[in-house]
């Protein structure tokens, strides 16, 4: 029990240090170290801010290294606009090429705000803040209504 208090610390340090992450991979990182914490709540947080269903969080935890990993490549769906299917088939055999070269082969152009902001290393997703809910915006905003889900 004190393990897991002692990781959401550290998480919450890390991320107070740093609120908007400079780099990919601190921002990942930063993933790994909440998703350790908290399984069930990451997971969680990926079905609700990417759109992805238990069986689409399950194939792409199965195939990724790390769970930050997943996150990323739940974006690089998003933002390509392809398949959750070719997403994983080209990390798994082009990662090692690093995340810019699978973006760029899943369609998104260099110098793109998607790719400015891949590089920049935030997705727009802190799930450690925000118990995994996605950061609202304007009026209303905390004020537990809900506008239903998500379409």
């Amino acid at each position: 029990m004190n393990y897991r208090r002692l990781l959401i610390a550290l998480a919450m340090i890390l991320l107070t240090a740093g609120a908007a992450c400079a780099d990919l991979d601190v921002y990942l990182n930063n993933l790994n170290v909440s998703a350790e914490a908290d399984m069930g709540g990451f997971r969680t947080g990926l079905g609700i801010h990417f759109g992805a269903s238990g069986p689409e969080i399950d194939l792409v935890m199965r195939n990724v290294n790390r769970p930050g990993d997943a996150a990323l490549c739940l974006w690089l769906g998003r933002h390509s606009q392809q398949p959750l299917e070719k997403v994983l088939h080209e990390y798994q055999t082009n990662k090692k090429q690093g995340w810019g070269a699978l973006a760029k082969r899943l369609g998104i152009k260099p110098g793109s705000d998607a790719f400015k902001t891949l590089k920049n290393g935030d997705l727009g997703w802190h799930p450690e803040s925000n118990g995994g809910k996605e950061n609202g915006k304007g009026k209303g905003k905390g004020n537990g209504k809900s506008k239903g889900p998500k379409k």
